[in-house]
C-alpha cells in the first residue's frame, strides 16, 4: 500500500507535536528543579537569620541589655546580594555614650553570618 502525500504531512504534523510535547516536559521539569533549589536556598537563609537574631539578643542580654528589642530587615537583590539591617531598641543604650552605641553596633554586625553576598548593617532605633 502506497502513502500519499497527505499521509506523509499527517505523520510529519503528529511527530511535531510529540516532539514539542516532550520539549515542554523537559523545560517544565528544569523549572520545578529551578524552583525547588531556589525554595531550599530561602529556606537555608531563614535558618541562619533566626540563628542570627538569636545571637544578637543573647549578646544583647550579656551586655546588661535585657528584653532587647531587635528586628531584622532584609533586602534581595536581583543578582542575589542579601543587604541585612539590625534594628536595636534598649532604653538604657540610649543614654550611653555614642562612642559606646558605635563599639555595641559594630560587634552586631560582626555576629552576622558568614557568606559571600550577605551585608550587615546595625542601627539603634530611635
Amino acid at each position: 500500500m502506497r502513502r500519499s502525500w497527505t499521509d506523509q504531512i499527517l505523520w510529519g504534523m503528529v511527530a511535531i507535536a510529540l516532539a514539542m510535547a516532550a520539549a515542554l516536559c523537559v523545560a517544565g521539569s528544569i523549572q520545578s528543579q529551578a524552583a525547588d533549589t531556589q525554595n531550599a536556598r530561602e529556606a537555608y537563609y531563614e535558618q541562619l537569620e533566626r540563628e542570627y537574631i538569636g545571637r544578637v539578643w543573647a549578646f544583647m542580654e550579656e551586655q546588661g541589655y535585657r528584653n532587647s528589642g531587635v528586628m531584622l530587615s532584609r533586602v534581595v537583590d536581583s543578582d542575589g546580594q542579601r543587604s541585612y539591617k539590625v534594628l536595636v531598641h534598649h532604653g538604657a543604650l540610649e543614654k550611653q555614650k555614642e562612642e559606646t552605641q558605635e563599639e555595641l553596633l559594630r560587634q552586631i554586625e560582626d555576629l552576622g553570618f558568614q557568606a559571600a553576598d550577605c551585608d550587615f548593617t546595625a542601627q539603634l532605633l530611635q
